[in-house]
Order: structure tokens, then C-alpha cells, then sequence
């Protein structure tokens, strides 16, 4: 199940996968991490950017990143973290289920 940004640009979304997700595990646990995400790193275009950079710095056969680049992917990491804290006590079962932002098409 998904929880889609609520603006005017569809950019991502967040699902929660594992075993047996409720509805509760996406419109409360599932939409917490979101905004908890936008409040961390800003607009729904910068958790994009961020995320983009974070994936970006785990594929070794990428170019090599600018400082500020690294400085976003590394937000992303450490936004995610603490998004993770936040929501995943709303999670039915945490030990079963991840939060996964998944980027729109181009």
C-alpha cells in the first residue's frame, strides 16, 4: 500500500511493505514518515533530490559527487533515520514492515 504526496507535483510516494500491511500502517505510519521527511529536508522536490543523491552515492560505478551533492545524500540518510523513529511506532509491526519512497517516472 502507498501513501502519495499531497502536492501539486506527483513526485513520490511512500509504501510500506512487509507482512500483512493495514490501512492504519499507511494513512497513519506511512503518511507520518512523509511529512516527517518534508519537514527534515523541505519540499516534496528536495526529499526527491536528496534521495536521488543518496542512491546516486551507493552505486560505485557512478562519477564522482561535488561536496554539496554528498552533503544532500547524506541529509537523506539522516532524515530517513529519524523519519524511521518517528513513524515506525504507528506500524502495527515494525519488526515486519520498511517504509520505501518510490520516485515517479520522468
Amino acid at each position: 500500500m502507498k501513501d502519495e504526496t499531497h502536492s501539486a507535483e506527483h513526485l513520490y510516494t511512500i509504501e510500506v511493505e512487509g507482512r500483512n500491511v493495514t490501512v492504519r500502517d499507511v494513512m497513519v505510519a506511512a503518511f507520518t514518515y512523509r511529512i516527517k521527511l518534508e519537514e527534515l529536508l523541505g519540499s516534496p522536490r528536495q526529499v526527491a533530490h536528496c534521495y536521488r543523491l543518496w542512491r546516486r552515492l551507493e552505486r560505485l560505478d557512478e562519477p564522482p559527487m561535488t561536496r554539496l551533492d554528498i552533503k544532500y545524500a547524506t541529509a537523506w540518510r539522516d532524515a530517513h533515520a529519524q523519519a524511521w523513529q518517528v513513524a515506525q511506532v504507528f506500524l502495527t509491526d515494525p519488526h515486519t514492515k520498511t517504509f520505501v519512497l518510490r520516485l515517479a517516472a520522468p
